[in-house]
């Protein structure tokens, strides 16, 4: 079924959106979005030896918190309307991509704190804690920003 969906969004949406709406980019659909924030996210609880129970537990906590907020915030329509709508100065494109790029870190990072509540992991102290929520919105806001690169 995923498949279905991948293939739906290079070929149009399936509904009509408004003017200036852009249907996702491969790459910036929500399950792109989620692998991105998920792989330092789950490398970093790898790397302290981790039990992989918890890890599974966590990282599926965070998808379901991530893709919560994503939807919330139509974050595959934004990133490609905000990407691709018509500029009248290339560096404003540049500023708006900065814009939302930060926008959506701070969503991840809000809802990457929000799936650790209550964890295990958070007995590993504050640095630990931060240190995986940083890793997930900057690997957001990181990849946006690659949009105008190349």
């Amino acid at each position: 079924m995923h498949d279905e969906d991948s293939s739906n969004a290079g070929n149009g949406p399936a509904v009509e959106l408004p003017p200036g709406v852009f249907p996702p980019m491969a790459g910036y659909t929500i399950g792109d979005l989620l692998a991105v924030a998920n792989a330092p996210f789950e490398a970093l609880l790898e790397s302290h030896d981790i039990d992989p129970g918890l890890i599974r537990e966590t990282v599926i906590a965070l998808a379901q918190h991530l893709y919560a907020a994503f939807e919330r915030e139509d974050a595959q329509y934004q990133i490609a309307s905000w990407y691709q709508k018509p500029y009248d100065q290339p560096g404003k494109r540049q500023l708006s991509m900065e814009i939302i790029a930060e926008q959506f870190g701070v969503i991840t990072l809000k809802a990457t704190a929000e799936s650790l509540k209550g964890s295990p992991l958070l007995g590993l102290g504050k640095a630990f804690y931060l240190s995986l929520v940083e890793a997930a919105g900057q690997a957001i806001k990181t990849h946006i920003l690659k949009l105008n690169q190349g």
